[in-house]
């Protein structure tokens, strides 16, 4: 499983709407789970008109199994089972105080449940804002999947603020661990202590006030320390964690680039490092149609299909099924078919020259189409850290930490 949150800095950008959306063009090929953790307002609800038998309350407090919480589309909203892999977990629809401020015990329930889960895709809708139920949901390597818009400045800014906070937190797992105490050097534990406390004061600032970056504050360590072997892991992962996004209520090109893409990553160079590697998933156009479903209570991608369904020709009578059928003959079988490589990298191609060459980029349902196929991809590349395959607690993410070490 394929555990990718969904989160924003800021309220207002359409997350619930993309988060909902984008489960659903999973859902076309794989087994995709979406699960509400905006608590407190369950936005979920409001956006799909779905009657919801069991929740996370049901989970937390009664005990259901969290497998058996999972809603579907009903057949009156999916007739042809379309999004029958496509399936949903709400939040209660009123406030639950432990539901809403996760108390350890909570928070580790949900955790357990959240692995167990059989799937090939779990989309996370997050909260809004940055607070620590936010980021104890989000992977310790990567900063899942941020959402901004262009049309909202001060989500650019707390979208950098929420990858940051990200990257900071999984820098201050390193230096609270034990595995510190592990470290060598040449020159004495004293003058290293101090090394590893300006790193530790930075990270608590938000990396605010000193006018240097990580990377200043690992140059001069390293260059004080060359043999520490921490420092050099440490360095390690500060280079190899992602920042991947979206960018919702997408216009035009160049205005998100220099108002948007720009400030976003320019902030993150200032006050955290320029040695993160940036991954744009793409975006979604900024459509009334995208607007209105939210509205409806049916999502927009169910609402397009089956728009697409009536306006489409019907399909010629299959007549080798129709003679079999009369003479009594079993229908043949179709043998299994085996992925194959070329269609699948054909396919993604033609996405790209749908979106870059004839501007299928202005058309929300090629967007999700686009931003579900490198979900894919980056899910089957092994060499990224895309998500994550189960929500690690610090122990197992020390344990990969203490491997680099060696």
């Amino acid at each position: 499983m394929r555990i990718l949150p969904v989160s924003s800095g800021k309220g207002g950008v359409g997350k619930t709407t993309f988060a909902l959306n984008f489960a659903l063009a999973l859902a076309k090929r794989h087994r995709t789970v979406l699960l509400d953790l905006d608590t407190g307002t369950s936005s979920l609800r409001n956006f799909l008109d779905v009657r919801v038998g069991k929740d996370l309350f049901h989970f937390l407090k009664k005990d259901v199994p969290l497998a058996e919480c999972r809603e579907s589309l009903p057949p009156a909203m999916d007739p042809e089972g379309a999004f029958a892999n496509f399936s949903f977990i709400a939040s209660p629809p009123g406030f639950v105080q432990d539901i809403v401020n996760f108390s350890p015990e909570v928070k580790e329930k949900l955790i357990a449940g959240i692995n167990g889960l059989q799937a090939d895709y779990l989309v996370i809708d997050m909260k809004a804002g940055l607070d620590r139920n936010v980021l104890e949901f989000l992977p310790l390597s990567n900063s899942g999947i941020l959402l901004f818009t262009p049309r909202l400045k001060a989500a650019t800014l707390t979208a950098a603020e929420l990858a940051k906070a990200g990257l900071f937190r999984m820098l201050g797992v390193m230096l609270d661990s034990p595995l510190l105490r592990n470290r060598s050097g040449p020159q004495g534990d004293e003058a290293q202590a101090a090394v590893f406390q300006k790193l530790r004061d930075f990270l608590e600032s938000g990396g605010q006030g000193s006018g240097l970056n990580l990377d200043d504050l690992i140059g001069v360590a390293t260059e004080q320390f060359p043999q520490d072997n921490f420092l050099r892991v440490f360095r390690y992962f500060v280079e190899n964690y992602k920042i991947y996004y979206v960018l919702n209520q997408f216009d035009s090109v160049a205005e998100s680039v220099e108002n948007t893409i720009k400030p976003f990553v320019a902030e993150i160079f200032r006050s955290a490092s320029a040695r993160v590697t940036f991954h744009n998933l793409g975006w979604v156009v900024e459509d009334e149609q995208v607007r209105r479903s939210s509205e409806s209570g049916v999502p927009y991608l169910v609402q397009r299909h089956y728009r697409n369904r009536q306006s489409a020709p019907s399909a010629p009578p299959d007549m080798d099924a129709r003679l079999r059928e009369l003479f009594g003959i079993k229908p043949a079988k179709i043998p299994p078919q085996k992925k194959d490589l070329s269609r699948e990298l054909s396919g993604q191609l033609d996405l790209l020259r749908r979106i870059y060459v004839f501007n299928a980029g202005k058309d929300p349902t090629t967007n999700l189409e686009f931003i579900a196929a490198r979900a894919r991809d980056l899910s089957d590349n092994s060499a990224h850290q895309f998500g994550m395959k189960r929500i690690f607690s610090v122990p197992e993410f020390l344990e990969r930490f203490q491997a680099q070490l060696q």
